[in-house]
């Protein structure tokens, strides 16, 4: 039986992982961004460093000629609108652009950093955990959903599974959520991964969430709590390196995956035998 939170929603663009220099930008001496060789910017005479990332603004805030709070207002941002950062400058100031074209300084701390969790396809993957068993995963994008209160929404996912071993092979589906603002109201770049197991799927009493971060700055996800504690193992698990959305949920489904107690595979096992 498959979960579905909402109507799939038709993807209709594809993202493309490159860094566009606008053209009314000067070039100066080269720096790697995403692993690529970009040139430096000026924009009206200010050295930039080029930067890319997504931002919500958090209250109303001057778009500026210089990084400066005395310079020349180029305009204003509206508090829940979406930019894109596109460079950054010694101190608290980050070069941005808007959907409508509009360029110039912003004051970074009224700047919230976000994530679009959207896939264009489902990402295909597998995982081998340390009790000896193998899992190929498939990933579909839902939809997302306003978060409660925030300016930010939660992208939703649904995990395909299938789990062998010993020659035993198991299948269940399950819920995922990214949130797409930051964990717990911060303002760094720090995400929570969420996979369900659902009662119908697995027979266990509730729902049994379990929490990992994913940290963009430090580039991993760590394994961050469950809400059952007896369906997990007590050892620690490492951080995964993660620098995308793919290699993102890779590492959360195996951190997910290897944390979870004997029970919660035997509870999946009964139930995969019933469908």
């Amino acid at each position: 039986m498959r979960l579905h939170f909402r109507k799939f929603l038709k993807i209709i663009f594809t993202l493309v992982p490159c860094f566009v220099i606008p053209s009314d930008y000067a070039y100066s001496e080269t720096l790697r961004v995403d692993n690529h060789f970009v040139a430096d910017l000026k924009f009206l005479g200010i050295s930039v460093k080029p930067y890319r990332g997504s931002y919500i603004v958090l209250k109303d805030v001057n778009v500026r000629a210089k990084p400066l709070t005395k310079s020349r207002r180029l305009g204003r941002l509206k508090s829940g609108i979406r930019v894109e950062a596109t460079g950054r400058v010694k101190g608290p100031w980050l070069l941005v652009r808007t959907s409508g074209g509009m360029k110039g300084f912003v004051f970074e701390p009224i700047l919230m950093p976000v994530i679009d969790g959207t896939l264009a396809k489902p990402i295909k993957g597998d995982i081998a955990i340390d009790d000896g068993r193998s899992c190929d995963y498939t990933i579909e994008f839902l939809g997302k959903t306003q978060a409660k209160g925030l300016s930010f929404e939660f992208a939703d996912f649904e995990i395909s599974w299938r789990c062998k071993k010993g020659g035993k092979i198991i299948e269940f589906n399950t819920p995922m959520f990214l949130s797409e603002g930051p964990h717990q109201g911060t303002r760094k770049p720090v995400h929570q991964i969420t996979i369900d197991i659902m009662e119908h799927e697995s027979g266990l009493e509730e729902v049994f969430s379990t929490h990992l971060l994913w940290d963009r700055e430090k580039g991993d996800v760590q394994f961050d709590s469950v809400n059952i504690k007896k369906y997990i193992f007590t050892r620690k698990l490492e951080s995964r390196a993660a620098d995308s959305i793919a290699t993102a949920f890779n590492s959360a489904v195996y951190l997910s995956a290897s944390s979870w107690a004997s029970g919660v595979w035997s509870a999946l096992g009964k139930k995969s035998k019933k469908r």
